[in-house]
């Protein structure tokens, strides 16, 4: 039994205590022996106006130079897939010969994505951007969970608004012999309108007409009707800010989806552009391999004549069509990786599975962030949407500790009235002012039972601290995210550097080995090595180009200085909704690969 009067810590002792008892004798018969169970917190003494603030101020990222933006420049453009042709081989006349011819058949396989006549949508990176938006599922899905919860408050606003009410019924009495068989029909209609007061209590203004039709017996028509103004307000319990609270916190809940869908738009672009990088690279990689073929086809032929001419041995011719072979069917699988990537693309930007797509790539200025790790740390503090949301959330707990604690004082309702009628046997509209009644008291509730408001109060308790525990661990995992990020874009800026050079050294192997197997100094597997070293080159140089970009939308993102607002850069532009149709690489321009 809870004492009257008792203070919001005791009601928290006393729950403590009782939680105790119950989780000592289940743990200790399920487990066999009794871990620490504890939940620790204290009350607040104030509450902050932040608490109450029903706009929270929101972060915005610097107006700063997009680090990604248009080049400026055309950007060759032509089908990936090589002109096919069956390599020509000399035959040979040895029985046990082992050349074919290439496997390559103009009739069953193209190489390379679909020629540009063949499509009817072509997107660079901007175009791709304003289609998903216009199009994505996950990105419709997102505007309309912003918009239930700003339709949510619309309700939260209408209740302190004056609302109308309008009741009408109908009813029949009737009763057999030892009530003379009588029988009436009675009608009522009631209107009005109540407001709900701003910090507690309400204010009821109704007229409610009565008519009475006997049907049968001594029962006597009449009229009546009544004007009534009714009040209550509370004095302790649900009296002060804490009506307002739901108004507060569904105001304040607009703030947060507003910032989590912003965080989407940023995570939508990263994503995209992240699909639309790898798709560049796996274009690129797929051209490599089409190249290496070709390469490797040459060399099928150079071996064959070196074997005629007598300066190398067959076995040499057949190394040579072998590496043939199997960059051929590196090249198929490369197509097939290919399509596989594109058609994922298409279900991110919500395009039919069945929609011809062809990705124009784009060229684009990088500006590499120059920050130290600190620096980069700071600017996530303070850009960051969902870290400005988590310590707002801490206001919030803390205004639920408050309207928890007034749950646990007593009701003390002050109720008021004052209603006027007709005098018996007058027409219901004479209401005269000599039939006034007024009332007035008040009722005090004890606080006798108040164990269901304790455990919400004890409950408002942990929801502070866990609230603010979050705060911490996200604040230091945005810092953990913007140091990586960082490093991320160094690692892939020196690996660039690397792999290009890298790309010149096997340049300069491929030519010297050719050379070499010209004068029959070397065979033709160190032309393939130097071939095959210079594909791995090239396809790591177009992944850490990719890479790069892809690191610095992410530095951006993890630090919060991703602008995606449509007067904020190309990237800003293309996440625009105000048009009809996304922008398309036209067909008809005499260079549709240039990006303005």
């Amino acid at each position: 039994m809870l004492t009257l009067g008792c203070s919001p810590d005791a009601y928290r002792r006393s729950a403590d205590r009782q939680v105790r008892d119950i989780l000592g004798t289940r743990v200790d018969t399920t487990l066999g022996y009794r871990p620490e169970v504890a939940a620790p917190t204290t009350v607040p003494t104030q509450l902050t106006r932040k608490a109450f603030d029903r706009f929270p101020a929101s972060p915005r990222a610097p107006a700063d130079e997009p680090l990604l933006r248009p080049a400026g420049v055309e950007v060759p453009f032509g089908p990936l897939g090589p002109t096919t042709r069956v390599v020509p081989l000399a035959e040979s006349t040895s029985d046990d010969s082992m050349l074919y011819g290439s496997a390559l058949d103009a009739g069953t396989l193209r190489l390379g994505p679909e020629t540009p006549s063949d499509l009817s949508h072509r997107f660079d990176l901007f175009a791709s951007l304003n289609y998903g938006v216009q199009n994505s599922r996950p990105y419709q899905t997102q505007m309309e969970e912003l918009f239930l919860v700003a339709l949510r408050v619309t309700l939260e606003r209408h209740l302190f608004e004056p609302r109308p009410f309008v009741q009408t019924g109908l009813r029949y009495t009737g009763g057999q012999r030892d009530v003379n068989y009588r029988s009436a029909l009675a009608a009522t209609a009631s209107a009005g309108v109540r407001q709900r007061l701003p910090y507690g209590g309400e204010i009821v203004a109704e007229s409610l007409v009565g008519f009475v039709n006997a049907i049968n017996g001594n029962v006597a028509d009449g009229e009546s009707a009544q004007v009534a103004l009714r009040g209550s307000l509370p004095l302790l319990r649900g009296a002060g800010w804490v009506n307002l609270d739901p108004l507060i916190q569904s105001e304040r809940e607009i703030v947060y989806q507003i910032r989590a869908f912003e965080d989407f738009r940023r995570s939508f672009v990263v994503n995209l552009s992240t699909q639309y990088f790898n798709l560049m690279a796996a274009q690129q990689g797929l051209n490599n391999r089409r190249i290496n073929y070709l390469n490797l086809a040459e060399l099928t032929e150079r071996t064959q004549a070196l074997y005629e001419a007598g300066r190398i041995s067959f076995l040499e011719v057949q190394r040579s069509l072998q590496s043939q072979i199997s960059a051929e069917n590196a090249l198929v699988n490369a197509r097939e990786a290919y399509e596989n990537l594109l058609d994922n693309f298409k279900i991110v930007l919500g395009m039919p599975i069945d929609q011809d797509l062809q990705i124009i790539p784009v060229e684009l200025d990088v500006t590499i962030p120059d920050f130290e790790q600190n620096d980069a740390v700071e600017l996530a503090h303070r850009y960051r949407l969902d870290l400005r949301t988590a310590n707002d959330r801490i206001e919030d707990a803390r205004r639920g500790v408050g309207v928890a604690e007034n749950q646990l004082l007593p009701n003390l309702n002050l109720n008021a009235g004052i209603t006027a009628g007709n005098p018996a046997g007058s027409p219901a509209a004479n209401v005269e002012e000599r039939t006034i009644n007024y009332e007035a008291g008040a009722v005090l509730d004890l606080p006798v039972d108040r164990v269901a408001e304790r455990n919400q109060f004890r409950t408002a308790l942990i929801n502070l601290q866990r609230s603010e525990r979050n705060y911490v661990d996200l604040r230091e995992t945005i810092a953990v995210a913007a140091r990586d990020a960082l490093r991320r874009i160094e690692t892939a800026r020196i690996t660039l550097r690397l792999q290009e050079a890298g790309i010149e050294l096997a340049r300069r192997r491929l030519d010297f080995s050719n050379e070499l197997l010209r004068q029959g100094k070397v065979s033709a597997r160190d032309v393939v090595e130097a071939q095959t070293s210079l594909l791995d080159a090239q396809d790591n140089f177009d992944r850490a180009r990719a890479q790069l970009q892809i690191q610095i939308l992410r530095f951006l993102q993890a630090t919060g200085t991703l602008r995606v607002d449509p007067q904020e850069g190309a990237i800003g532009e293309a996440m625009t909704r105000d048009r009809e149709r996304p922008r398309e690489i036209d067909l008809n321009a005499a260079d549709p690969a240039a990006v303005q």
